[in-house]
């Protein structure tokens, strides 16, 4: 078996906003990228990446390096198409690598179909009963016509619908979109909305300064936050302020020798297309775990077939040591046949079938291709 043919398709696909929020950077629509790999023996092997940027290298450099070899030679497509010399002064590989991210998973769909087995199955079997995600709100937006006392309770009460809905053991949400005091009285009104039994955890996206993030740890002392994500841009700091308030930490620095001299940093969350699909991703997991520190996925707003790959990620490997976030409820289209994977009873069960166990959906992808 050879490959045969590569395409690449970027697509932006709307978002769905609810009547009264407009998130965090006014997004309308996600730009990704979609694969397809073809076989000489017919089998196709779907693929999604970030970025329409990625197009244009799946298109040209990467698609001629990899026509005419084995598609089950995982290993060797990432010889082909990215240097092996991981030189931080290269950092244009980076861009490589999140492009190739899209055929790798594709890549992996395939040896999925040829060996007749869903994709959890080739990551070791389920380990869980299903893939755990979290409820995830972001912050109303200012201009809606809300003033700042009004924002935190009609938060809490879109926190309690989406906490309903999916029956989430965990609710995570962006903040540093308000003033501070806006900031802190939408943690504790959500606090109170949800109750005691409910995780919590909260994304700053590194905005505050090392006293504005104290000043917010010491208001919601008594409302025992369950994470709190980059707070602040600087591991140190990171790690300053969970000794300070023992409030557990996490980061998206995913150079695993950074975070190593930082013991109170609890966890590292991460994507499949920043380390160039899935066995980058388990590479990751497994150097994280190794230095004793938690990991999930993060989301960077996946169509369908990134999401399935999370789905099985998240079912499969042991690696995982809460919720995962997931915004596939946001989108305006999946772009795969049949229902969304929706999250119900705080999580998915990716199908029984070959591969990643979805079928692209062409009438959609047409209507969302973008030159």
């Amino acid at each position: 078996m050879k490959i045969a043919d590569i395409r690449a398709t970027s697509v932006a696909v709307p978002v769905r906003h609810p009547p009264w929020i407009k998130l965090w950077f006014q997004r309308t629509h996600v730009k990704r990228t979609i694969v397809e790999v073809m076989t000489d023996s017919g089998l196709v092997g779907l693929g999604e990446t970030r970025g329409r940027y990625s197009a244009g290298l799946i298109n040209g450099e990467l698609r001629d390096a990899l026509l005419g070899t084995d598609p089950l030679d995982r290993a060797g497509a990432v010889a082909r198409c990215v240097d092996p010399v991981d030189d931080f002064g290269f950092p244009e590989d980076n861009v490589r690598r999140v492009a190739l991210g899209g055929i790798e998973v594709a890549l992996w769909d395939i040896a999925g179909k040829q060996a007749g087995k869903p994709l959890y199955e080739l990551l070791g079997g389920k380990v869980r009963p299903k893939a755990l995600f979290a409820g995830y709100g972001y912050p109303i937006d200012p201009v809606n016509g809300l003033s700042s006392k009004e924002i935190p309770a009609a938060f809490a009460r879109r926190a309690r619908e989406i906490v309903a809905e999916q029956n989430a053991e965990w609710f995570e949400f962006k903040i540093a979109r308000h003033d501070m005091d806006t900031d802190i009285a939408t943690i504790l009104a959500t606090r109170e909305a949800l109750g005691p039994s409910v995780k919590i955890a909260v994304d700053a996206n590194m905005a505050y300064t090392l006293e504005q993030a104290n000043r917010i740890f010491q208001a919601t002392a008594l409302e025992r936050l369950d994470n709190f994500e980059e707070p602040v841009p600087g591991l140190a700091d990171l790690a300053a302020l969970r000794r300070a308030h023992g409030v557990p930490v996490s980061t998206h620095c995913t150079l695993v020798d950074a975070v190593r001299p930082y013991p109170e940093i609890d966890a590292v969350a991460s994507d499949p297309p920043l380390h160039g699909g899935i066995q980058g991703t388990l590479d990751l997991m497994r150097a994280v775990a190794a230095a004793g520190r938690g990991f999930w996925l993060r989301s960077t707003w996946e169509l369908g077939i990134a999401w399935a790959v999370h789905c099985h990620l998240g079912i499969a490997r042991p690696e995982f040591t809460r919720a995962s976030q997931g915004l596939i409820d946001l989108l305006g289209d999946d772009l795969v046949l049949g229902p969304t994977w929706t999250v119900r009873d705080g999580g998915v069960v990716p199908p029984a079938t070959p591969g990643l166990g979805v079928e692209l959906d062409r009438d959609a992808l047409r209507s969302c291709a973008v030159p």
